[in-house]
């Protein structure tokens, strides 16, 4: 009995301690991008910020549904929510390179896009037909002999191509980076009826009574909280925030804040000059410092290193020859949009470097526009008369100080007009980084554009882009003028 009493005793006790073990042993925690959300305290939303009622910017600032209800799952997570405005057509993959945690920006939910990314469904839409008054297209058919609108890489533009290859005569499908470019197209008479989404045509028909919604084009269709496969756990709270928020009747109320009445668009000031001074001006004075730092920027970066590439490119020596010929092939003969995408998007994937919008933007062009300037170089400095360099090493100059006392002095007075033609391509080619978000000045047209189909928004960024190329040209003549005083 002693003996089956002791051994009850230490089984009860092994059992106790055991207990007492897993009790004590630590539970695992969130990890991957949830983890880094809560240590932040902020979670990364991107957005397309053209495509209003449900997300665009107004003053600067984002501002929809989407946004509002990004905000709520924020809270619910007990973190903030950062917005990074992106374009549309590289959304996707920043968000499976890592420079956002989650999208929400009325995504449709797809077969081919839930093999990218995971989602969380939050609400249905329909495509509608929206065109000017006077015109009756309520019907698929009446799509026959008319051209139209669609925003590029969506639910609407596809659905238009497939009635196309059903045999409905449609005139032409023009497709548009933005909502508001349909609209103004429209509004242009460059197309005649769009195919958007529902709140989309009832924010445009409801803030300009020139368009009417005739009819509806699909039935509802989900839309959701785009997530990195990769990330199940924060896919997990997103979806537990949301139905959370759902059954506090939060989603019900903010559906009516936004679709239910008027949806809160901004007044248009009435004249050119208020609307100008008080909306425009501000908006596209930040961009242009934004472009002018990137085209000087990238310019000087580009001018140093395309002439070190030219010297390479007419080097003595084979192999120094053959890789400057290499990367000016490489950077001319592919396209800058590409190499800025792939910079900015491929290489955190790549190599683990991860550029900032400016950084990335600034390394594009200067390395796209060394290819360039090099090549200026190159003809500039075989422009000069071979005999020149003979008479220097015939008084004794190595090549290099004959190349540096000699031969480049001479070929600087012809390389400006090219040069400054270079600069000034280059300066309208940094429009291109808004696809990688950074606010520059074509960016912040667009965004502008997407809240006001106002004529004076494209009036002011051209202008800007003027005052650049108008500015170089001037530099360039002064430059001119003094070497001819100097008689170089």
């Amino acid at each position: 009995m002693k003996r089956s009493g002791l051994a009850t005793a230490c089984l009860l006790l092994a059992v106790l301690l055991a207990g007492l073990a897993r009790g004590e042993e630590p539970q695992a925690g969130p990890s991957g991008a949830l983890a880094r959300v809560q240590a932040s305290g902020v979670l990364r939303v991107a957005i397309d910020a053209t495509y209003p009622p449900m997300e665009y910017l107004e003053n600067g600032q984002p501002v929809g549904f989407d946004v509002d209800l990004s905000r709520e799952l924020a809270r619910r997570l007990g973190v903030t929510a950062q917005f990074i405005v992106m374009d549309w057509d590289g959304i996707l993959a920043g968000l499976t390179s890592g420079r956002y945690d989650i999208i929400v920006s009325s995504m449709n939910i797809t077969p081919a896009r839930q093999q990218q990314v995971d989602f969380v469904e939050y609400a249905r839409m329909s495509q509608v037909f929206v065109t000017t008054r006077g015109r009756n297209i309520r019907t698929e058919e009446q799509l026959a002999g008319q051209r139209v609108a669609v925003q590029t890489n969506t639910t609407s533009q596809r659905w238009v191509q497939q009635l196309v290859q059903r045999g409905i005569a449609v005139q032409e499908i023009r497709p548009f980076p933005g909502a508001t470019e349909c609209f103004a197209a429209v509004q242009s008479g460059q197309a005649d009826v769009i195919v958007i989404d529902e709140p989309v045509g009832l924010f445009f028909s409801r803030r300009d009574d020139t368009f009417v919604i005739t009819g509806q084009a699909l039935e509802p269709e989900p839309i959701g909280i785009a997530i990195d496969k990769r990330e199940p756990e924060l896919t997990a709270a997103i979806r537990g925030a949301f139905e959370d928020f759902q059954r506090g009747g939060g989603l019900k109320r903010l559906s009516e804040q936004w679709f239910g009445g008027e949806l809160g668009q901004a007044v248009k000031p009435a004249g050119f000059w208020p609307f100008s001074r008080d909306v425009v001006l501000p908006r596209v004075l930040r961009g242009l410092a934004v472009t002018l730092q990137l085209t000087f920027g990238s310019g000087g970066l580009g001018v140093a290193l395309g002439l070190l590439v030219a010297l390479a490119r007419i080097s003595r020596r084979t192999a120094i020859r053959g890789v400057a010929t290499l990367y000016i092939t490489l950077f001319r003969g592919t396209p800058l949009l590409l190499q800025l995408l792939f910079i900015f998007f491929a290489l955190p994937l790549m190599l683990g470097l991860r550029l900032g919008p400016m950084a990335a933007g600034l390394t594009a062009l200067s390395l796209n526009a060394a290819a360039y300037i090099a090549e200026i170089f190159r003809a500039a400095i075989e422009s000069i008369d071979k005999g020149q360099m003979e008479a220097a090493r015939a008084l004794g100059m190595s090549y290099e100080l004959a190349m540096r006392r000699v031969i480049l002095p001479q070929t600087f007075r012809r390389l400006i007009p090219p040069l400054v033609n270079e600069l000034a391509a280059l300066s309208k080619d940094t429009s291109l980084v808004m696809v990688i978000a950074l606010p520059e000045l074509l960016y912040e047209t667009k965004q502008l554009a997407g809240t006001y189909l106002r004529p004076e928004v494209y009036a002011w960024a051209a202008l800007g882009y003027l005052i650049i190329v108008v500015a170089l040209s001037a530099l360039a003549q002064r430059l001119e003028r003094q070497l001819e005083a100097r008689g170089t």
